[in-house]
This record gives structure tokens, sequence and C-alpha cells, in this order.
């Protein structure tokens, strides 16, 4: 299943604003319930066949997604994750983007997009995963 970033917040089929129950209609069977963290209070639903995990909030409304790299994540035409990094920078910078580093990769702060990337020194690095807010600034 391909999902296309359409805007912050918005993946199409995926969207600010959908319920647990609304997030699992669309998607279907096939998902797992973990708590990710000790701390978590809400349990995340985990689509492994997708490549994606999904996080919600405490009144169970969507706040995000996980997208692992084997999944279907795409804006512009443009795979973002499972991708080479420089690839991907380079193509998120002729869209405009300002990407903000840290220790684990990058962020485009506008979009609502963390990148994942552990290897962002090697000239092979792969974005391994990319975290989309889905909620509206």
């Amino acid at each position: 299943m391909i999902f296309n970033l359409l805007a912050r917040g918005d993946l199409g089929l995926l969207h600010a604003g959908m319920s647990r129950d609304e997030t699992r209609k669309a998607l279907g069977g096939g998902f797992e319930e973990f708590f990710k963290s000790e701390d978590s209070s809400v349990p995340t639903d985990a689509y492994d066949d997708l490549g994606m995990h999904l996080y919600f909030d405490e009144s169970f409304m969507v706040s995000g997604v996980e997208f692992l790299k084997w999944s279907q994540l795409v804006w512009n035409s443009q795979k973002l994750v499972g991708e080479d990094t420089l690839l991907v920078q380079r193509f998120l910078i002729a869209q405009g983007e300002k990407l903000a580093f840290n220790n684990s990769g990058f962020n485009i702060i506008d979009m609502g997009l963390r990148f994942y990337v552990p290897d962002l020194e090697e000239d092979d690095a792969m974005v391994e995963a990319v975290y989309v807010e889905l909620f509206r600034a």
C-alpha cells in the first residue's frame, strides 16, 4: 500500500483528526497492539506487513505514523524511506524544505517529518524510518 504525503498532517487515507477506530477501518485488520515503552499509556498499532506503526494520543486520536524502511511513503513521486539519504535530502531541498539535523538523522519541522538515519555520516546511509506527525500546526 502506497501512502502519499499530500500536506502536513495528510497522508490521504490517513490524516489528522482520525480516531483509532477510523484508522483501523481504513487500514483493515492485520495489526498488533503494543506499548512502545514502559511509560506509554496508549497502545501503538503495528501494521508489520505495511511497515508502519500508528501512534495515538490519550483521546485515541491518531497523532503520528512511523514508516519503516520496507514501507511505501511517497512525496511528489519520491519514495522517502528505505532510500539513499543523499537522494532524499536533495529531493527535499529541491522542494524548498529546510533540514534540521540532529544526532539520529534530520527533521523538516514545517512538515512534521522526522527522518531516522543512524548512519548519517556514512556515504551509503539509508533512511531507516520516517515519523509523520498527523496534526495540523
